[in-house]
């Protein structure tokens, strides 16, 4: 939500390519499974179906595997029907339909109050431009099932895996350029950032579950392997279990000693290792300024590469990244979400512009309202440009991001402030902003 706050066009870029790799899938196994709809192709996409070896889960199955295993005949296609996943999701075709319809019916408010002459407020022109991007995000997304939290089994015929035939290998680094070589986060240290997931969790296999729920991941140890590894404090199990620790999916896919403490005193645990790990790394100063400076920084920086590029899962992870899309090798695929990305951008700050001379308290306001207001219009086009142009002409490097950070930097804070200031606005507003439209006067009645 703080990302479709700060910067949308990235999230439209994201909700874009999701779309386009759930159109593309259901429509190539269209003929092979009838059956299979945009829903299915979503919920593969977000972690829907895992592979399961001897009742235990291995790994999230990406697009690719689940076509390769079946194909190989080590797994059967999965069966289950679109009315068994919406069943799963929190959401339905009513709630979606009564959402459009306020956000409807709230623009037309909105227009007819201009229209016959009434204050409309900075706070309602930005709850519209909200308004119109919800709109877009709904279209992409309208397919897709909502906060579904387990995914489905797909065991293995043949009970194991064969190596070199049931992994599925990653891709090496892309050759070429691609828009997310300019917002890779900026290296802060070589330490891994932790994953979040939007996607289904895996059930756990049969292992004693102390009372814990049983729809959720068990715990990993509390004991690590330093090293000079700074683990985060949400490290999955895959992240904490290193070197001569690492999980064997060929023999034991998750390991079967865990910690059966309460979660709380797991994650203050894990605080306290990631704190002391960065301490004795860096030093006591330096290390509290990564752990609660530099890595959220980190952090927040390195979703805008997943949201770019986000398309390989790491070996045996047992969710997806929030970010995370399948790949879909369309010629046409980074530069056309991008596109979009930038218009429904452009048009978004566009619409602040309409409050260009509205009623603010102080000149202040007005002009923070309307230099923010060409920020947000003017900088997709030029991010565009910047990526355009390092990814068909030339390779500008680590130029390229000199160019790139000051601009969404730039971004997020005229982003900030057209956030902050309709609600200062609210302490001073003029008394045409009090009238209620009459609706009973545009019905016929005697």
């Amino acid at each position: 939500m703080g990302y479709f706050l700060l910067t949308p066009k990235f999230v439209i870029y994201w909700a874009w390519r999701q779309h386009c790799a759930a159109r593309d899938f259901a429509k190539k196994h269209s003929k092979g499974h009838p059956s299979w709809t945009r829903t299915h192709a979503f919920f593969l996409i977000m972690g829907g179906f895992a592979l399961h070896k001897g009742g235990k889960p291995v790994r999230i199955l990406e697009a690719e595997e689940l076509e390769r295993l079946s194909e190989m005949g080590e797994i059967e296609w999965p069966m289950i029907t679109k009315a068994e996943i919406e069943d799963r999701s929190k959401g339905d075709y009513l709630s979606k339909t009564i959402v459009l319809f306020q956000t409807t019916w709230f623009i037309g408010q909105c227009i007819a109050r201009g229209a016959y002459g009434l204050t409309v407020t900075e706070l309602e022109v930005v709850t519209i431009a909200f308004a119109s991007l919800t709109g877009i995000v709904y279209y992409l997304w309208w397919d897709k099932p909502l906060d579904v939290r387990c995914s489905i089994p797909v065991h293995l015929l043949d009970g194991h895996l064969k190596l070199g035939e049931g992994d599925i290998k990653k891709e090496e680094t892309r050759s070429q350029i691609t828009p997310s070589s300019l917002i890779s986060a900026p290296k802060i240290s070589d330490h891994e950032i932790p994953e979040e997931g939007e996607g289904a969790l895996v059930p756990p296999g049969p292992f004693p579950s102390a009372g814990r729920d049983e729809t959720t991941i068990l715990d990993p140890p509390l004991t690590t392997s330093r090293s000079h590894n700074i683990f985060p404090p949400e490290a999955s199990d895959q992240r904490v279990l290193q070197g001569n620790d690492k999980v064997d999916i060929h023999t034991d896919p998750l390991p079967s000693s865990r910690s059966s403490l309460d979660p709380a005193l797991i994650r203050m645990k894990r605080f306290q290792d990631f704190r002391s790990d960065a301490c004795e790394e860096y030093g006591t100063f330096l290390g509290l300024g990564y752990v609660f400076i530099g890595f959220p920084v980190k952090r927040f920086l390195s979703a805008f590469d997943d949201m770019m590029d986000c398309d390989r899962l790491k070996d045996n992870v047992l969710r997806v990244p929030t970010f995370y899309s399948a790949k879909n090798d369309d010629v046409e695929y980074d530069l056309v979400p991008l596109a979009l990305a930038a218009c429904v951008s452009i048009v978004f700050g566009a619409i602040h512009c309409i409050a260009w001379s509205f009623h603010f308290a102080t000149w202040h306001e007005r002009w923070l309202w309307r230099i923010s207001a060409i920020f947000i219009s003017g900088l997709p086009i030029s991010v565009f440009a910047t990526v355009v142009l390092n990814d068909l002409l030339i390779n500008m490097g680590p130029f390229g991001k000199l160019i790139f950070y000051p601009q969404i930097s730039l971004y997020i804070i005229a982003r900030i402030i057209l956030l902050v200031l309709p609600f200062v606005a609210l302490r001073a507003l003029p008394p045409g902003a009090y009238v209620q439209l009459n609706w009973i006067s545009f019905i016929p009645h005697i």
